[in-house]
């Protein structure tokens, strides 16, 4: 059942006791997961609040609620960045809703942000070092924050077998190119792209989960995939952006901002999570028999074989065979 604006609104002013809302309004979020929407109220405060559309969404959230406890105000303090604070939680069709703190920022799709990028020059205000520090940031965050937490924690095989099993499921759909699949088992089948230190991850992060003021990230939101994982998984969003440069500086500033220097393969692994994001959105769409998801990641992925085959960086499709000749 989707809920409009005014209803979670609604939502909320049960949600927290004392707020009237005077004006509801749509916020971005992942459409076949949640509902969403800003609330104004009567002090001109904003709040967020997020319904689940299905049982595996409110599990994100319920993950998300658990992250974000884990949040003490000492740790809040440090960070370079706000994240959000769950006010409320509200029973709704068998789920919960949940109400959120509200930033006010401004978003922009990743090609805005790559246009700052070119916009400004190196130094403090440049937003792929702002980026890249923040990534850097999450991912030094002590791993036991998730294990007390009690959410997922993956060794470098666990990723890489969870990997394999979602290829498979590919496979079985029939819809894939074979160049895709042939390149994608031959990096799995890499072991030295899958010798990495597992780090705290966001796991969701991209533009959408950014908040921008004066140009710069002033919240991080969406922490509902947070686990320990694969590092390579925060950066999967970047290869949306059609200026490579602007990738290549998020990595370089990254790898100045960590400790530790990162493997050499994050960068391949990335590339590889960004090309499957293509065959896992066919997956849900022959889950849920949406022939429009199945169509729209059909057609992506064919250009997407088309798009590495002309670069050469898919192997010769094996020559047809012609029939022989009878006796």
């Amino acid at each position: 059942m989707t809920s409009t604006p005014l209803q979670l609104a609604a939502i909320v002013s049960a949600g927290v006791p004392g707020l009237y809302p005077v004006a509801a309004l749509p916020s971005a979020d992942d459409a076949l997961d949640f509902d969403s929407a800003i609330i104004i109220d009567s002090a001109n405060k904003r709040w967020r609040v997020r319904a689940p559309k299905h049982p595996e969404a409110s599990v994100r959230l319920e993950a998300e609620h658990v992250i974000l406890q884990s949040f003490t105000p000492g740790l809040r303090a440090r960070l370079p960045f706000l994240v959000p604070t769950i006010v409320g939680t509200v029973p709704l069709d068998g789920r919960h809703a949940f109400i959120y703190s509200h930033n006010p920022g401004s978003h922009y799709d990743i090609d805005g942000l790559a246009g700052l990028c070119q916009n400004i020059q190196d130094g403090p205000g440049n937003i792929a070092d702002d980026i890249a520090h923040t990534i850097a940031t999450i991912h030094a965050f002590p791993t036991t924050i998730v294990e007390s937490a009690d959410l997922p924690v993956y060794t470098c095989q666990q990723i890489r077998e969870r990997r394999l099993a979602e290829l498979d499921l590919a496979v079985a759909t029939g819809k894939v190119p074979s160049g895709l699949l042939t390149r994608w088992e031959q990096q799995l089948n890499n072991s030295a792209l899958w010798s990495f230190n597992p780090r705290v991850v966001h796991g969701d992060f991209n533009e959408d989960n950014l908040v921008l003021d004066q140009k710069k990230i002033v919240e991080i939101t969406g922490w509902s995939e947070v686990c320990v994982g694969d590092p390579a998984t925060d950066f999967t969003w970047l290869f949306a952006s059609e200026d490579p440069l602007f990738r290549e500086r998020v990595f370089e500033a990254y790898r100045r901002e960590m400790p530790q220097e990162p493997d050499r393969h994050l960068e391949t692994r990335a590339n590889l999570y960004a090309e499957f994001g293509l065959a896992q959105w066919l997956i849900r769409g022959v889950e849920l028999e949406d022939r429009v998801m199945v169509s729209e990641a059909v057609s992506m992925l064919n250009h997407l074989e088309a798009d590495l085959r002309a670069v050469d960086a898919l192997d010769p499709p094996l020559p047809e065979e012609k029939p022989q000749p009878l006796d």
